[in-house]
């Protein structure tokens, strides 16, 4: 996964890749305020380029933003100008997240469909409740198998532009139960282009075994809601992701 987002790094924004993190953060915080949430320490599990970073430290959280790459962290930075700002970086695995403590607000958007097993996604979930404050949120997304799989097999123009043109194919991994887009790029420099390709997996976990290991790691769920913040029940037909809202309980 390292080394995919290294490549994917340079075009990441470009193509959009971050618009549900930017777009849903000031929801997703709407909402739990509006549910007796107060809190400022955050932390942004995976978070890229910086799509939910921007949003809160233009509103005063105090926010570390973790990421496994390198490459996708040095984005990030070189968007955001920190002076001033209660915000720290740091490189690392989010399924073992060890050195914060007194956290009231976990985040993890567009990020834990990315890894490989139910077993990653609970290590995710036991590292998480160690730092969270008690009664604070863990808020989290997950693409469904319904909807990682009904996009089939396309091929489109992610972007098509003077300097840079990136081809998406996408495909559906029935026996992996992923969802993989390869991009290949062109990217112009000068009188010259240069080609290079680059990978992305996410894969589909049952819901009902997700809220299973949630509750199993110690969290107590809030609700469950769909990309356009209504709750599961309330909805009728196929959802595509799937919004966690998992609370540590006020004591232990």
């Amino acid at each position: 996964m390292n080394d995919d987002y290294a490549a994917l790094a340079p075009i990441y924004d470009r193509i959009g890749l971050s618009g549900f993190a930017e777009t849903i953060t000031p929801l997703l915080l709407g909402y739990a305020q509006s549910n007796d949430w107060v809190g400022r320490r955050v932390i942004d599990l995976g978070c890229g380029t910086g799509g939910s970073v921007r949003w809160l430290a233009r509103h005063g959280y105090n926010t570390t933003a973790v990421d496994l790459s390198p490459a996708m962290l040095s984005v990030a930075q070189k968007s955001i100008q920190t002076e001033g700002l209660g915000l720290r970086w740091l490189q690392g695995d989010i399924r073992a997240i060890t050195d914060l403590h007194d956290i009231d607000l976990a985040l993890a958007l567009d990020t834990l469909s990315d890894l490989n097993s139910l077993r990653d996604l609970e290590m995710v979930f036991s590292a998480v409740i160690k730092v969270l404050n008690p009664g604070k949120l863990f808020v989290f997304d997950l693409h469904t198998l319904e909807g990682l799989a009904e996009r089939g097999r396309t091929t489109t123009f992610a972007l098509d532009d003077d300097d840079l043109t990136i081809v998406d194919t996408h495909h559906f991994d029935y026996e992996r139960q992923a969802s993989v887009n390869e991009y290949r790029v062109f990217e112009r420099s000068g009188d010259l282009w240069r080609r290079w390709n680059a990978t992305r997996t996410r894969r589909g976990f049952p819901i009902q075994v997700v809220s299973a290991l949630l509750v199993r790691s110690g969290f107590g769920i809030m609700t469950t809601l769909n990309e356009r913040m209504q709750p599961l029940n309330a909805v009728n037909g196929r959802v595509n992701r799937v919004i966690f809202y998992a609370q540590k309980p006020e004591t232990e």
